[in-house]
């Protein structure tokens, strides 16, 4: 029994609104007629990932079910986890989990529902995306990011593993200040020289020895705008961002940046309703929306290029120009996708440790 007040959460509100080019309603009648009120979200993305949700799904589902829908940024799972562990009383209906490591672990600690088929339908989901707890979407790149400015003509980085290489490729190294779904590590230990298929289990001792030689370079990040700000401004040479969000840059603000596919990662959002959601039906119904609403879905990735493999769209139902942004076919084969397993399995170890040799000087 959860006995503690509910967290206090700051939030961005998305309210309901139908007018004229309302989007065409996606859910049956009787799963609307089971929700209603308030609904707060543990958003574990932000920034312009967020803004792209709120402009398309989120404004389709506010206005078909007139629900209000609050989202509550976290930029990973620290405070959700705590919740949970805690037995505090939580005011989330419906969760992000940025990684499926992840979800794994909340899983496997018994803190989330299984999702209503009555409410949710499976078949507007790939088989492999989803179990009776989560969906899998918003399919990302974690992906090595240069600056063309800084780099042009022959002497153009080509691989994740140029981000050590400070003599050829001289200046600042944009990383996410976190050890999973930002590359650190295994960036590191591509460029010590372990092949792709021996980077999991990641041998910390070699990853941080190599992050080492170029910690004096590092400017950490914390969020996907962040990311974007250092890099198009020159402030960082190069990094790790996420896909979508260079994406944006460059289509909205001609951002002078550049991605490289070979080696770089990719991996999953999941979303989830956990135990204790004080309105786990609408929690539920915003996920059936979700992969319910194509057109939606085509608008999203036209803003933030993560896909989810939901039925009657792939990767050609996007256009030709989104190609090269979207992890499917020759990118997805480049690139790596994380081990959700290891993650879930030592998450707190690998998270300890980064935390202490970041404080190091």
């Amino acid at each position: 029994m959860r006995t503690t007040a509910a967290m206090a959460i700051a939030t961005a509100i998305y309210l309901p609104f139908a007018g004229p080019g309302a989007a065409a309603e996606v859910l049956p009648a009787e799963v609307k007629s089971k929700v209603s009120g308030e609904l707060v979200w543990h958003d574990a993305s932000g920034g312009a990932t967020t803004r792209a949700r709120e402009e398309t799904v989120i404004k389709d589902f506010a206005a078909e079910t007139g629900i209000t829908v609050k989202g509550d940024f976290n930029s990973d799972m620290t405070k959700f986890f705590a919740a949970m562990d805690s037995g505090a009383s939580i005011p989330w209906s419906f969760v992000e989990f940025p990684t499926k490591g992840d979800f794994i672990k909340a899983r496997e600690a018994g803190y989330l529902q299984k999702l209503d088929p009555t409410i949710v339908d499976f078949t507007k989901i790939g088989e492999a995306s989803h179990d009776e707890y989560g969906v899998e979407v918003l399919r990302y790149g974690i992906v090595f990011t240069y600056n063309t400015e800084k780099f042009k003509g022959d002497n153009v980085p080509t691989s994740i593993a140029d981000i050590y290489d400070l003599k050829r490729f001289p200046g600042k190294r944009c990383l996410f200040k976190y050890p999973q779904f930002g590359g650190v590590l295994e960036s590191a230990l591509l460029a010590d020289g372990v092949s792709r298929d021996q980077l999991y289990p990641l041998n910390l001792d070699k990853a941080f020895a190599k992050l080492d030689t170029i910690k004096s370079e590092i400017l950490w990040w914390s969020n996907g705008d962040d990311a974007i700000r250092l890099l198009s401004s020159g402030e960082c040479s190069m990094g790790i961002a996420w896909s979508g969000r260079v994406y944006g840059a460059v289509r909205n603000d001609k951002a002078p940046l550049a991605i490289k596919w070979d080696n770089s990662l990719y991996s999953q959002a999941v979303y989830a309703v956990p135990v204790g959601a004080p309105n786990a039906e609408a929690g539920q119904a915003m996920i059936a929306h979700f992969i319910a609403d194509l057109e939606g879905q085509k608008a999203l990735v036209e803003q933030i290029t993560y896909t989810t493999d939901v039925a009657g769209l792939d990767s050609s139902s996007y256009g030709s120009d989104l190609a090269p942004w979207i992890v499917a076919g020759d990118n997805a084969k480049k690139a790596i996708e994380e081990n959700a397993s290891y993650y879930a399995q030592h998450i707190t170890e690998v998270v300890d440790r980064f935390n202490r040799w970041v404080a190091l000087n």
